[in-house]
């Protein structure tokens, strides 16, 4: 009697190559669906952080009637508004203070590590609480969209006034939220009270404003906007408790020079002394100085901005130009318009 042997029914070559290419498809669609959810999640973490740096900057304010200084210089145990450039000899590298991201610690839930602080001595000395500070990484200034901010700063290569070089001791956290310290802020500037009102920003070298300061307008002023680490541990752009120009502080690049506005590609946007150029991911600048420092971010279109009445807006990197400018000044007495 023959029997029959059942046939066994298995997937053919094409069959196994048709599923496979049709997974395939289904993760290259799924795929961008996941990063960009990732990253709406990281760009809201990035707006909140500013909204605790806006209810924090109040509370300082309540407490003090003023907004922190952008950055306190020391000079033989004194405060000190930062130098003009008239040949001092201030070596810009130790003698940096206390800048304005040291001076909200309590108001952030970190008076432990504010009460570490030293006030008489520079944040850039090798050893010490102040050391042990600026080293601290604090996750609410952090954007978590920057690829770059969990590398430490572990050179920092400057000059004095006297063109001598320098470094500033190793180990700095990162940041990427620096006070708006106005319009066409360069490197050597005159301390923060000298300014006319069309240049002033929300925080300055030697003092901020007061919100009694704000005459464009609380709504119309950016106090805070959001920038981005630098690209390798020797570029201080970025780096919470270094109180200098493109660290932790914004100004002057709202069209003046060679810094056109918001997230600038240019190999000359931004003048820090150590910096890293890379045009390629839109970090470009110019290492032999220090002057303007450009808001950045790593969110497509534009940045985060932290204005005077607590609100955070994302501005475009298409902004007009006068309206950049107007949101810079305390007192410029700009109209502002739509932005």
């Amino acid at each position: 009697m023959n029997h029959a042997v059942p046939s066994r029914k298995a997937f053919t070559l094409i069959e196994l190559l048709v599923v496979i290419a049709i997974i395939a498809i289904l993760i290259a669609l799924l795929l961008p669906a996941v990063q960009q959810a990732r990253e709406a999640a990281r760009r809201t973490q990035c707006r909140n952080n500013l909204k605790q740096l806006g209810l924090a900057l109040h509370n300082y304010h309540d407490n003090s009637n003023i907004l922190p200084p952008g950055n306190i210089w020391r000079l033989n145990g004194t405060n000190q508004n930062r130098p003009s450039n008239n040949g001092d000899t201030l070596d810009q590298n130790r003698n940096l203070g206390p800048n304005w991201m040291v001076f909200i610690l309590p108001f952030i839930d970190s008076s432990p590590l504010y009460n570490l602080l030293d006030i008489n001595s520079a944040m850039s000395i090798n050893t010490g609480n102040n050391a042990t500070i600026r080293s601290t990484i604090i996750s609410g200034y952090l954007c978590p969209s920057d690829s770059f901010n969990g590398t430490l700063l572990n050179r920092y290569n400057t000059f004095d006034n006297a063109g001598t070089a320098g470094t500033a001791g190793p180990r700095w956290a990162r940041g990427n939220y620096g006070a708006n310290m106005g319009r066409e802020r360069g490197g050597v500037t005159s301390q923060y009270a000298a300014d006319t009102g069309d240049r002033r920003g929300a925080m300055g070298y030697g003092s901020g404003a007061r919100m009694r300061d704000f005459t464009d307008g609380t709504s119309n002023t950016v106090m805070v906007w959001e920038m981005r680490a630098g690209t390798s541990d020797q570029d201080p752009r970025g780096t919470w408790a270094l109180g200098r120009q493109g660290t932790s502080m914004v100004g002057g690049c709202d069209n003046v020079g060679d810094c056109p506005g918001i997230n600038p590609g240019n190999s000359n946007s931004e003048d820090v002394h150590g910096c890293n150029n890379d045009t390629g991911i839109r970090m470009g600048c110019f290492n032999g100085a220090d002057g303007q420092g450009a808001p950045r971010s790593q969110h497509t279109g534009g940045v985060h901005a932290l204005l005077g009445d607590g609100t955070v807006r994302f501005i475009s990197d298409n902004i007009d130009f006068n309206i950049h400018r107007a949101l810079n000044s305390v007192a410029g007495g700009e109209q502002v318009g739509e932005f």
